[in-house]
């Protein structure tokens, strides 16, 4: 309930920030049909991760241009701030996780997912999400995590979801794990200190301490959803800006569809555009394994996370469907 109130806040700002830049909107033409020689300005929001370099390849070689977009590749902010920053024209599309879109849409907010981003894939060399201990630790499986201290990447969102199933699916007491939100590199320094039991990872990270001798336990995400390739990370846009822009959805879906193409069919050319992107060591983006980047949602994983929302007490139903997810 104290989440949902504090939800509830963000709701309402989001809100005063619409009415707010609802004269700016219209000054620079961000929603009001304004284009640069036929083109549909758009800029997307994403994290300096390699969760976007797809579409960072697709604008170097044409795609957007080609499919109408003049795309400029922007900054995000996280969870409820990338909602805001859509819904009040600073940006016009943005890359983050279901459960916002979902949460979003459960307080009436106009934002919609219009394409998939990237998919879990499980590899040799790891799956894209790890569930990272130390190598002495006794901790084997998700069910050992109970009563244990985890650190996530956010709560009451994706991060907490998938582990809180992972645990349950072990056989484990998913209530009694005391988890704690910390960035990527925060959590790392608390695994290493001893300060954390278990942290919940991504690529290259995971990739990183496996090479100084901490252990996977598995895949929270893939556990969570039954699916080692879930599509599990969106683009979505504001309801305005899809209403007065007919046919950007499919401008948006073609180009990063041949974006993702190309970057699963290049991977030399994605790693290097990783690590001009995120400043990471090229040494490690090399062992990384890649996301299979992908334009497509699967319904069947974004209404296992809408209902993970209701299950864990952030919003008291789910929306339908339709109405937060473009056909």
């Amino acid at each position: 309930m104290k989440y949902r109130r504090k939800f509830a806040c963000l709701v309402l700002t989001a809100a005063m920030f619409l009415l707010s830049a609802c004269g700016a909107l219209s000054a620079t033409n961000t929603l009001g049909g304004g284009s640069t020689g036929g083109l549909i300005p758009v800029t997307a929001g994403v994290a300096a991760s390699q969760s976007s370099t797809a579409i960072l390849v697709g604008q170097q070689h044409g795609f957007f241009t080609r499919n109408g977009i003049d795309l400029t590749i922007g900054r995000a902010a996280t969870g409820a701030g990338a909602i805001t920053q859509v819904i009040n024209g600073q940006q016009q599309v943005a890359l983050g996780g279901i459960s916002p879109v979902v949460i979003a849409a459960a307080s009436h907010i106009p934002v919609q997912i219009v394409s998939g981003a990237v998919a879990d894939r499980s590899a040799a060399a790891g799956a894209q999400y790890q569930t990272m201990v130390a190598g002495s630790s006794s901790i084997r499986s998700f069910k050992d995590l109970a009563g244990k201290t985890v650190a996530v990447n956010s709560l009451k969102c994706c991060w907490e979801f998938w582990m809180r199933e992972a645990i349950e699916k072990a056989g484990g007491d998913a209530s009694s794990v005391h988890l704690v939100q910390l960035t990527f590199p925060d959590q790392i320094t608390a695994l290493e200190q001893g300060k954390v039991d278990a942290i919940s990872t991504a690529q290259p990270y995971a990739t990183a301490l496996r090479k100084k001798g901490f252990r996977d336990i598995g895949d929270s995400p893939a556990i969570a959803f039954d699916d080692p390739d879930a599509d599990n990370t969106v683009f979505y846009m504001a309801k305005a800006f899809i209403d007065q822009h007919p046919g950007i959805v499919e401008r948006w879906r073609n180009a990063v569809r041949e974006s993702s193409e190309y970057a699963n069919a290049h991977p030399d050319e994605t790693r290097s555009a990783i690590v001009k992107q995120t400043k990471a060591d090229p040494a490690l983006v090399a062992q990384a394994p890649l996301p299979r980047y992908t334009a497509d949602v699967s319904r069947a994983v974004i209404e296992k996370e809408a209902a993970f929302t209701v299950k864990y007490g952030v919003v008291s139903a789910a929306p339908a469907y339709g109405t937060y997810v473009v056909p």
